[in-house]
């Protein structure tokens, strides 16, 4: 068990969706928050917010941050844990994605979502893991996706990204038995977030309808599995689904997503040429 009140909290991708609101989430129990991101004007906004919803709680900080710049991230870290005498908690929130057919996604954009999503993680957990050793304790919040349970159709790039990052969390989680360090992996669904917007589409898909679950309610779940101190948090039924269909039934959990694909085609196609085509679709991205 954990309690939140008093721990020194840094989360990347704060600046709106899910990290936004873990930031809202952390500061209502007492957290000390510190919120990364790119873009200034959002943090300072979120920063603002908390500010005004809970005035006794302790003021948080913003700091711009690329997460896939390994010396942007290591400034993020020292500049952290200097404001909060330490991290106890890391997030790694901040991603990207690409959603279409997966032979129309261009190499230069797997490598840029693999950059944020797993490199971008991977240079927050290599600048955390000396504090957190040093004070043997800590805990690596790591936000991977139901898509990586099992590949989805038209989120080849995105899925395979949050995969790498889950793997690599199990394996770490099992190194650091015994540190006072512990790993939690996050596998949200379909969430409300403003992602979608700068997310590119490739065609080939369409987003399915919703409803899709607030951020607030992600948020909430999170806290609890830190708090109960649970080492993985599979979100929506869904994903606790394809989970057991998965190790029980692999047959059928590729003719599920066969049928998902069939019913999720697009009547238009895009080249690789083409895949600087933004998707305005109304239907957020699964975190």
């Amino acid at each position: 068990m954990m309690e939140i009140r008093g721990k020194g909290v840094l989360i990347t991708g704060a600046s709106s969706g899910i990290g936004r609101a873990l930031a809202l989430a952390f500061a209502a129990r007492g957290a000390r928050v510190v919120m990364a991101a790119r873009r200034a004007r959002r943090l300072r906004e979120t920063a603002a917010e908390i500010h005004r919803l809970f005035p006794q709680a302790p003021g948080p900080s913003a700091i711009l941050c690329d997460v896939s710049d390994r010396k942007s991230v290591r400034r993020l870290i020292e500049e952290a844990a200097r404001l909060l005498g330490g991290i106890d908690i890391l997030v790694n929130n901040a991603g990207i994605g690409v959603y279409g057919n997966t032979w129309n996604t261009a190499v230069s954009d797997i490598q840029s979502i693999l950059s944020v999503n797993f490199y971008g993680a991977i240079n927050g957990i290599m600048e955390v893991l000396p504090h957190m050793h040093k004070e043997r304790s800590g805990l690596i919040v790591n936000i991977a996706s139901v898509a990586s349970k099992h590949g989805m159709p038209y989120l080849g790039a995105y899925g395979a990204s949050k995969a790498a990052l889950a793997v690599f969390s199990q394996s770490l989680r099992a190194e650091l038995a015994g540190t006072g360090i512990s790993v939690l992996v996050v596998y949200p669904g379909y969430t409300e977030t403003e992602f979608f917007s700068k997310e590119k589409h490739v065609g080939g898909g369409r987003r399915p309808q919703g409803p899709y679950a607030p951020p607030s309610r992600v948020a909430d779940a999170v806290i609890r599995a830190i708090e109960r101190g649970k080492p993985e948090l599979v979100l929506t039924l869904s994903g606790r689904l394809l989970t057991l269909i998965q190790g029980l039934l692999p047959g059928l959990a590729a003719k599920a997503m066969a049928m998902m694909a069939g019913r999720l085609k697009g009547r238009k196609e895009y080249s690789n040429e083409q895949t600087k085509i933004t998707d305005h679709s109304p239907f957020p991205k699964p975190r």
